[in-house]
């Protein structure tokens, strides 16, 4: 019997979900005798689940590059946002909200990971054969890399991690998101690497000024979405000649970024501006 492209996405959103809310209950780090701040090797299983169980879901149609534009992307993203949630839940109080916690994240979990899978499976048809949805396919992975790399960033700049490992985080996310990301409007390859090596290296140095500057953790990430939002938007309009109206909105865009970096901080004894 044949089993439709759409019940595989259901199969593994579920098995996911699933293997997310079993391990609440596992402490890989203590089994393995390892000392870190979060048990990364729980969310590295399930991201590998997400990579192989994608290639099985697209009836194992993939090859060459699409092996990290196609696969790579969701494997990744599931991992920050089961991180983020597994977090969430451990802030839990009493037994009873971390299971109602749990419940509730498990089911985010199941509803993402099928968005994640769907949108792969699009952009992988649309390479290829050209279908109506690859379109649709790219708006939501724009909008999937923008979710992402706030929850990223904003686990990245709350945690007491060394500052040098920040910076290179910022740069190598940065990268790797605008590179899979460009991959979807078909540029020459030369052209991607030099505007992603470029946009990460502006979130870089805005990273290494936002760490610097006055502000909480949670200001800082939300920040630095919004200049990703910026320079992966002019990216993937590198094609096509900028109206007005798009410089004026990323103008307007931009003076809000600076006008709340100067509300929100906090300047010495004298605290915020309101």
């Amino acid at each position: 019997m044949k089993i439709s492209t759409r019940t595989r996405a259901i199969f593994l959103a579920s098995s996911i979900a699933l293997v997310f809310f079993i391990f609440q209950g596992v402490n890989f780090l203590e089994y393995l005798d390892i000392e870190f701040e979060f048990d990364f090797v729980k969310m590295s299983i399930i991201a590998g689940i997400m990579y192989i169980g994608l290639l099985w879901v697209v009836n194992f149609r993939i090859g060459g590059e699409r092996f990290i534009t196609v696969l790579l992307f969701p494997a990744l993203a599931i991992f920050v946002f089961t991180l983020y949630a597994n977090i969430i839940i451990e802030s839990s109080l009493s037994s009873v909200d971390k299971v109602v916690s749990e419940v509730f994240a498990s089911i985010l979990v199941a509803i993402f990971a099928y968005t994640l899978i769907l949108t792969a499976n699009i952009l992988n048809i649309g390479y290829l054969q050209k279908v109506p949805l690859t379109q649709a396919g790219r708006a939501a992975h724009y909008v999937l890399t923008l979710i992402v790399a706030y929850l990223f960033f904003s686990l990245l700049f709350s945690n007491p991690i060394p500052f040098f490992i920040k910076i290179v985080s910022v740069f190598g996310l940065s990268y790797l998101f605008s590179i899979i990301a460009l991959w979807n409007i078909e540029i020459k390859y030369y052209q991607r690497i030099i505007a992603s090596f470029g946009i990460a290296l502006m979130m870089c140095l805005c990273s290494f000024v936002l760490i610097m500057w006055p502000a909480g953790s949670e200001y800082v990430a939300l920040i630095l979405s919004l200049l990703f939002y910026m320079a992966l938007g002019l990216a993937l309009e590198i094609r096509e000649v900028l109206s007005k109206r798009v410089w004026f909105e990323y103008f307007l865009l931009f003076s809000l970024i600076v006008l709340i970096l100067f509300i929100i901080s906090e300047w010495g004894i004298n605290g915020s501006l309101i």
